[in-house]
């Protein structure tokens, strides 16, 4: 016990909390980057999927089946390793943007395409009705419903996210993790290093869930529930 009294006291001195300050910084930052490109991919996807948008929602389909099927640290490599192949070469920041973004789209187009479809056909019609184009009525009444039964889902989906940026430290990016093996590399502090690692992580998601379901009841106050027979 008082040796791991020491080495948490290792960890938590000297210059390894600012490390890991500047990785969970970095952890951050890619999150949420990634999640813009999730979120603006996903949606654009999702709608051309419910909606059947000629040549673009076979794309979206394909898309959602092929990246679904690959995993995570592999399109990572793909992106960052296998691009300059083709002439484009990307820094390990835009390059876990981009995995990332592009691995949590496939996932965002589902939780989209459920959320649109879970809105009444009838909506469009009697946006329409009222002068609405075909557009303004997704974008002004179809979407923020869909968005608003889908939030929870998405909040699942960003929590994935953060979770799934550890694994960009295998394209040299210096976030969260790759801090915490530098400093278990020089500390030899496997079980400590990887239990403060743990901790903030847990805190980190645990404070964004609790967010999420806040902004959940919030959006969902003053909603009533219609009345359902039972049988």
């Amino acid at each position: 016990m008082a040796d791991l009294i020491t080495g948490f006291r290792t960890i938590l001195a000297g210059d390894y909390p600012a490390l890991l300050l500047s990785g969970l910084g970095l952890t951050l930052a890619v999150s949420l980057c990634a999640l813009g490109v999730s979120v603006v991919l996903g949606t654009a996807l999702g709608v051309a999927r419910v909606f059947r948008v000629p040549v673009l929602g076979a794309f979206g389909n394909a898309y959602v089946e092929v990246v679904r099927g690959i995993p995570l640290i592999v399109l990572l490599s793909v992106v960052y390793y296998g691009l300059p192949a083709l002439g484009l070469t990307l820094g390990d920041f835009p390059a876990a943007v981009l995995a990332l973004g592009m691995y949590s789209a496939a996932y965002t187009s589902e939780i989209v395409r459920g959320g649109l479809t879970s809105v009444p056909s009838g909506q469009i019609e009697a946006a329409r009705s009222l002068g609405l184009s075909r557009a303004q009525a997704l974008r002004f009444v179809v979407l923020p419903q869909a968005w608003r039964v889908a939030l929870p889902a998405l909040g699942n989906e960003f929590v994935s996210l953060i979770l799934g940026s550890s694994l960009a430290s295998a394209v040299t990016l210096q976030e969260l993790f790759a801090q915490g093996k530098y400093i278990t590399g020089v500390t030899y502090r496997q079980f400590e290093v990887y239990a403060v690692l743990a901790a903030v992580y847990f805190v980190l998601t645990f404070t964004l869930t609790r967010l999420v379901r806040a902004l959940e009841r919030r959006l969902g106050r003053g909603q009533t529930l219609p009345n359902r027979r039972v049988i």
